[in-house]
């Protein structure tokens, strides 16, 4: 079934000592669910969660990635934000460090955009990737994280984003996906965990992470 691929390209080079814009609180997220919702209800085949991804699935999704001084992070589908929310600290962390999102819906573009202004946000398609980091030669890519339903996707298009993803990345950088339990009786599930496990040098499931909506379980690959 063709899925429109979500996603928006935001790029943020941190500088030492930089201000970075904070996470909104509590009330802000119970607003994003509400909204992201009606946006499912609206058109299930853009949005394929009916809830966004929780904070504890955003750390499992960070966990143990380093960056070092000038290195970059990629975010397939940002959507509310709340990977992003979780990549900022490391940013912060890091000089030079520099992120690139991409995320295809508006209205998540402008929501990231009040979420944090000091970002640049612009809309393109995530399967553009090579195209939108041939137009950046000086983003070095130490880390790929996709909030997109890759098993929904088509499989061709899968299997060639995979395919760029570890020849992008150097020894050591990470791919992060997730999917969510339910889709453990899926054969699409199974077919992407073969796929990353036979292109990457090292590839582990983690979770589940119960505390998410529907609960999930990250991919985590390594080159």
């Amino acid at each position: 079934m063709a899925h429109r691929a979500v996603a928006s390209v935001a790029r943020h080079r941190v500088m030492s000592g930089a201000p970075i814009p904070s996470a909104a609180g509590a009330s802000a997220a119970s607003g994003s669910g509400s909204w992201f919702l009606r946006k499912f209800l609206r058109d299930p085949k853009e949005v394929a969660s009916v809830w966004p991804s929780s904070r504890f699935l955003a750390r499992a999704m960070v966990a143990g990635i380093d960056m070092a001084p000038g290195e970059s992070i990629v975010e397939l589908g940002p959507g509310t934000g709340p990977f992003t929310d979780a990549i900022v600290p490391k940013l912060a962390s890091v000089p030079g460090a520099s992120y690139l999102g991409i995320d295809r819906d508006p209205e998540f573009i402008a929501h990231l955009r009040r979420r944090h202004p000091g970002l640049e946000f612009v809309q393109a398609d995530a399967f553009a990737l090579p195209e939108l980091l041939a137009a950046r030669p000086q983003l070095r890519v130490r880390a790929v994280l996709s909030g997109l339903p890759l098993v929904a996707l088509p499989k061709p298009q899968v299997t060639a984003l995979s395919e760029f993803v570890h020849g992008l990345l150097p020894t050591g950088g990470a791919f992060r996906t997730f999917s969510y339990l339910h889709t453990v009786v899926n054969p699409a599930s199974w077919w992407l965990r073969g796929l990353l496990r036979e292109r990457f040098a090292r590839f582990v499931v983690n979770g589940p992470v119960w505390r998410n909506v529907p609960p999930a379980l990250v991919f985590a690959a390594q080159r």
